[in-house]
Protein backbone atom coordinates (compact mmCIF):
# COMPACT_ATOMS: atom_id res chain seq x y z
CA UNK A 1 0.00 0.00 0.00
CA UNK A 2 1.28 3.46 -0.92
CA UNK A 3 2.52 5.54 2.02
CA UNK A 4 0.78 8.87 2.61
CA UNK A 5 2.19 12.26 3.57
CA UNK A 6 0.34 15.39 4.67
CA UNK A 7 2.14 18.67 3.95
CA UNK A 8 1.01 21.73 5.93
CA UNK A 9 2.32 25.21 5.16
CA UNK A 10 0.69 28.59 4.57
CA UNK A 11 3.23 29.48 1.85
CA UNK A 12 1.83 28.00 -1.36
CA UNK A 13 5.16 28.01 -3.23
CA UNK A 14 6.93 26.07 -0.50
CA UNK A 15 3.95 23.74 -0.11
CA UNK A 16 3.91 23.01 -3.84
CA UNK A 17 7.67 22.38 -3.85
CA UNK A 18 7.38 19.97 -0.90
CA UNK A 19 4.50 18.15 -2.58
CA UNK A 20 6.57 17.74 -5.76
CA UNK A 21 9.60 16.42 -3.87
CA UNK A 22 7.51 13.96 -1.88
CA UNK A 23 5.49 12.76 -4.88
CA UNK A 24 8.77 12.13 -6.70
CA UNK A 25 9.67 9.81 -3.81
CA UNK A 26 6.60 7.74 -4.69
CA UNK A 27 4.29 8.79 -1.86
CA UNK A 28 0.68 9.90 -2.01
CA UNK A 29 0.46 13.53 -0.83
CA UNK A 30 -2.30 15.80 0.46
CA UNK A 31 -1.76 19.41 1.45
CA UNK A 32 -3.26 21.95 3.81
CA UNK A 33 -2.65 25.70 4.04
CA UNK A 34 -3.45 26.06 7.75
CA UNK A 35 -3.67 24.16 11.02
CA UNK A 36 -7.44 23.81 11.01
CA UNK A 37 -7.44 22.20 7.56
CA UNK A 38 -4.51 20.01 8.62
CA UNK A 39 -6.47 18.49 11.50
CA UNK A 40 -9.51 17.98 9.28
CA UNK A 41 -7.43 16.36 6.50
CA UNK A 42 -5.51 14.20 8.96
CA UNK A 43 -8.75 12.55 10.06
CA UNK A 44 -9.86 11.89 6.45
CA UNK A 45 -6.51 11.09 4.80
CA UNK A 46 -4.86 9.20 7.69
CA UNK A 47 -1.27 9.96 6.60
CA UNK A 48 1.79 8.01 7.69
CA UNK A 49 3.65 11.27 8.39
CA UNK A 50 2.86 14.99 8.60
CA UNK A 51 5.28 17.75 7.60
CA UNK A 52 3.97 20.71 9.62
CA UNK A 53 4.85 24.39 9.36
CA UNK A 54 4.70 25.93 12.83
CA UNK A 55 4.04 29.63 12.25
CA UNK A 56 0.85 30.08 10.25
CA UNK A 57 -1.39 33.16 10.37
CA UNK A 58 -4.65 31.21 10.66
CA UNK A 59 -6.54 30.61 13.91
CA UNK A 60 -4.71 27.32 14.61
CA UNK A 61 -0.92 27.35 14.30
CA UNK A 62 1.29 24.31 13.77
CA UNK A 63 1.81 23.69 17.47
CA UNK A 64 -1.92 23.64 18.19
CA UNK A 65 -2.60 21.52 15.09
CA UNK A 66 0.06 19.03 16.20
CA UNK A 67 -1.51 18.78 19.65
CA UNK A 68 -4.97 18.20 18.14
CA UNK A 69 -3.66 15.55 15.73
CA UNK A 70 -1.85 13.74 18.53
CA UNK A 71 -4.95 13.91 20.72
CA UNK A 72 -6.87 12.25 17.87
CA UNK A 73 -4.07 9.75 17.07
CA UNK A 74 -1.34 9.37 19.68
CA UNK A 75 0.82 7.42 17.20
CA UNK A 76 0.87 10.20 14.60
CA UNK A 77 4.29 11.14 13.24
CA UNK A 78 4.58 14.92 12.93
CA UNK A 79 7.73 16.64 11.71
CA UNK A 80 7.97 20.38 12.32
CA UNK A 81 9.23 22.64 9.55
CA UNK A 82 10.00 26.12 10.86
CA UNK A 83 12.22 29.16 10.67
CA UNK A 84 11.61 29.66 14.40
CA UNK A 85 13.27 26.55 15.83
CA UNK A 86 15.62 28.62 18.01
CA UNK A 87 12.78 30.56 19.68
CA UNK A 88 9.94 28.02 19.51
CA UNK A 89 11.98 24.80 19.82
CA UNK A 90 10.88 23.83 23.32
CA UNK A 91 7.19 24.51 22.60
CA UNK A 92 7.41 22.56 19.36
CA UNK A 93 8.94 19.52 21.03
CA UNK A 94 6.48 19.68 23.96
CA UNK A 95 3.64 19.57 21.41
CA UNK A 96 4.88 16.10 20.45
CA UNK A 97 6.69 16.46 17.13
CA UNK A 98 9.31 13.82 16.38
CA UNK A 99 11.83 16.20 14.82
CA UNK A 100 12.30 19.84 13.87
CA UNK A 101 13.66 20.85 10.47
CA UNK A 102 14.77 24.46 10.15
CA UNK A 103 13.72 26.67 7.26
CA UNK A 104 15.00 27.11 4.70
CA UNK A 105 15.16 23.33 4.44
CA UNK A 106 17.16 21.42 1.89
CA UNK A 107 15.21 18.86 -0.11
CA UNK A 108 17.72 16.23 1.06
CA UNK A 109 16.73 16.95 4.69
CA UNK A 110 13.05 16.41 3.88
CA UNK A 111 13.78 13.19 1.98
CA UNK A 112 16.00 11.90 4.80
CA UNK A 113 13.48 12.49 7.58
CA UNK A 114 10.59 10.96 5.62
CA UNK A 115 12.65 7.86 4.83
CA UNK A 116 13.72 7.63 8.46
CA UNK A 117 10.12 7.39 9.69
CA UNK A 118 8.16 5.71 6.92
CA UNK A 119 10.76 4.20 4.55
Amino acid sequence: MQKKVLVVDDESLLRDLLVQIIQNMGYLVEQAKDGEKAVELYKKFNPDIVIMDIMMPANIDGIQATEKILKYDSKAVVIALTAFSSTKGDDILKAGVKEVIGKPAKSADIVEVIKKYIG
